[in-house]
């Protein structure tokens, strides 16, 4: 018979042949509460992987959104367009965007749409305090769409899933705060290394966090193109290769990397020694020295002991720092 965890296993196996590989700053994650994770998700660092419930969550929110459109035009005084429209950011190369839920037509003006579904204690929070302050993601997300549609307003409309109760509330566009999203998601897309939110691994935003054991946690991020340190993102959306005299990296083989994968120093949480163009060097909690390279590739460094000698591959291999010391103890 079906069961429960039937259904969940395969909404699970569903999303997985999807991929999570979005290597996108949309403007959903643009305004996450810390960089640095816009940062990791840009990379693609780790697995977002949603258990079936939650992914059944998700896409009761997608399908409200039809339901809400018809809702808000039924009045008659707004008419929606451009749903699911995609805009990308200048100067964003094509890594850089929003995917609109729509823009309003109303009272001769035109203003971005964004619809979503929460529980009823966010919602009740929602409707004491305003977007602003309830839902600030939210609210940039709104930003960064008036920005890149040059709209100065948005309508905001917010349904309590438990009781259908919906709230609309406008919002003004700040140059400030938008700005401030292009100029963090051109720091992203150059690779500049971004603060944590907060540096205590227990502080609630960092505790729930997807990215918390790479970030606060002694596991390593994934390995694959994008958390090596020689791709570029380039204009078109695309990637290349600086071992390869800057070759666009084919889609495909983005997921997969190259042997000569080398992490990218700011995403490994290991206080960094030295660097060279094959190599990174880092210290460890015990006092040893772990080098990332490949093998053929590096230079026979042995200033202060011999460091531990290891490929990304087999570096994740060991799952965490902890026991990549304890396999390696002799390594200093």
């Amino acid at each position: 018979m079906t069961t429960e965890a039937d259904v969940y296993r395969a909404l699970e196996a569903k999303q997985a042949e999807r991929n999570d590989f979005n290597r996108w700053i949309g403007a959903s994650n643009i305004g996450h509460q810390c960089r640095r994770n816009v940062a990791y998700s840009f990379r693609c660092a780790y697995t977002n992987a949603f258990k079936g419930q939650t992914l059944r969550i998700f896409a009761n929110g997608n399908a409200a959104e039809a339901r809400m459109v018809a809702d808000i035009e039924a009045p008659g005084k707004i008419k929606v367009s451009s749903q699911q429209q995609q805009l990308n950011m200048e100067g964003g190369l094509g890594h850089v965007g929003v995917t609109l839920d729509g823009v309003i037509l109303e009272d001769g003006m035109y203003s971005v749409l964004e619809m979503k579904t929460m529980n009823s204690k966010g919602f009740k929070d929602l409707v004491a305090k305003g977007v602003l302050q309830a839902k600030r993601q939210h609210y940039c997300q709104m930003q960064f769409g008036m920005l890149l549609t040059g709209l100065m307003s948005a309508l905001y409309v917010a349904e309590n899933k438990d009781t259908n109760e919906l709230h609309l509330e406008y919002v003004r566009y700040n140059a400030d705060v938008a700005e401030a999203l292009a100029s963090l998601a051109r720091a992203v897309l150059g690779g500049a290394e971004q603060v944590r939110c907060n540096e205590n691994p227990e502080w609630f935003e960092c505790k729930w966090c997807s990215a918390h054991s790479i970030c606060h946690g002694d596991t390593f991020p994934r390995v694959h193109c994008l958390t090596c340190c020689h791709s570029t993102p380039v204009e078109g959306g695309k990637w290349v290769c600086g071992l390869y005299d800057n070759t666009e990296i084919p889609k495909e083989q983005l997921p997969a990397g190259c042997p000569e994968h080398i992490y990218i120093p700011w995403m490994v949480h290991l206080p960094v020694e030295g660097w060279g163009e094959y190599w990174v060097t880092y210290r460890l909690p015990n006092g040893g020295r772990l080098c990332n390279t490949t093998q053929t590739s590096f230079p026979g460094l042995d200033n202060g002991g011999s460091p531990i000698i290891l490929t990304s591959a087999e570096i994740v291999s060991y799952g965490t720092v902890a026991a990549l010391v304890a396999k390696n103890a002799g390594g200093r």
